[in-house]
C-alpha cells in the first residue's frame, strides 16, 4: 500500500504537469493573447536596435492611452466641444473664438452671461492641448477643486494632482470652470492663493470661466483681491 506522503507527492507532480501543459496550450498558434498594442504587447516599452547594441524606449501607445483618458474626462454635454463646432452668435463670440484659436495654448479668463459658450470654449481649448500631447493639463470645476485641495490639506496620504503639477517646472495648464461658484473662507483663501501663485511663478497656463468679471469677484467677495491680481496678470480677459 502506498503511503499518504507518496500519494500526495504523486498528485502534486501530476497537477504541476497539467498546469504546464495548460500554459503551453494557451500560447499555441491560434490561442495567442490579444494585445491593444502590437508593438509593445501592452508592456509600454519598445525595443530599439542601436549600432552594436540594443535598448528600450517608451512606446507611442502610452501617450495615446493618456490622451484617451484625458479626453474621457470631458462631460457628456461637452463631448463634441471644439473650436470647429462652436457657432458664434454675435461679434463678442466671434472675437473670443478667433483669439483662442490663434493662441490655443494661452491663458484666458472667459466671462459672460450663462449660456454664451464659455464652457464650450474651455473644453475646446482643453481638447486642443490634450491632443497636442505637449503640455500636461487638468480640468476641474470649482467644487472639484475645493474637494481636492481640502483633502490634500487634511489627508496626509493624499497628494493633489493639481498642486503637484503646479509646483513642477514641467509645462502645465489648469482649466478651472465656474470660478465664481466659490464662497471664500480663510482656508480657501490660503490654499487658492498658494495654487494660483504657484501657477503664476512657474509660468504655467490657466484658463478660467465665470459669469462674474474680475472686479465683481472682489466686490461680491468670491475671491480675495490678491488672487484676482494674479489672475489679471496671467490671463487675457475675453468676454463671451
Amino acid at each position: 500500500m502506498q503511503s499518504v506522503a507518496r500519494i500526495l507527492t504523486a498528485n502534486l507532480v501530476e497537477l504541476q504537469l497539467g498546469e504546464r501543459a495548460a500554459a503551453i496550450s494557451s500560447i499555441a498558434p491560434g490561442n495567442e493573447c490579444e494585445h491593444d498594442c502590437s508593438h509593445c504587447r501592452d508592456s509600454g516599452w519598445r525595443r530599439v536596435d542601436l549600432p552594436g547594441s540594443a535598448g528600450m524606449r517608451q512606446c507611442e501607445c502610452i501617450a495615446e492611452k493618456a490622451r484617451a483618458r484625458y479626453l474621457a474626462l470631458i462631460p457628456e454635454r461637452f463631448k463634441d466641444s471644439s473650436f470647429e463646432s462652436f457657432n458664434p452668435r454675435d461679434p463678442k463670440q466671434e472675437r473670443a473664438l478667433s483669439l483662442m484659436r490663434k493662441d490655443s495654448g494661452g491663458s484666458f479668463y472667459l466671462t459672460g452671461a450663462y449660456g454664451n459658450g464659455k464652457t464650450h470654449l474651455l473644453y475646446a481649448q482643453y481638447r486642443e492641448i490634450v491632443i497636442s500631447g505637449k503640455v500636461r493639463c487638468h480640468v476641474r470645476t470649482t467644487r472639484e477643486l475645493v474637494e481636492e485641495l481640502r483633502r490634500a490639506e487634511f489627508d496626509e496620504d493624499f497628494v493633489s494632482p493639481v498642486i503637484a503639477a503646479a509646483y513642477r517646472r514641467a509645462p502645465y495648464h489648469l482649466f478651472w470652470n465656474d470660478i465664481d461658484k466659490l464662497k471664500m473662507t480663510d482656508f480657501k483663501t490660503e490654499v487658492f492663493f498658494d495654487l494660483v501663485d504657484s501657477l503664476y511663478r512657474q509660468k504655467h497656463g490657466l484658463t478660467v470661466t465665470g459669469n462674474y468679471s474680475m472686479r465683481n469677484l472682489v466686490e461680491h467677495e468670491r475671491m480675495h483681491p490678491a488672487i484676482v491680481r494674479r489672475l489679471d496678470d496671467m490671463c487675457r480677459v475675453v468676454e463671451v
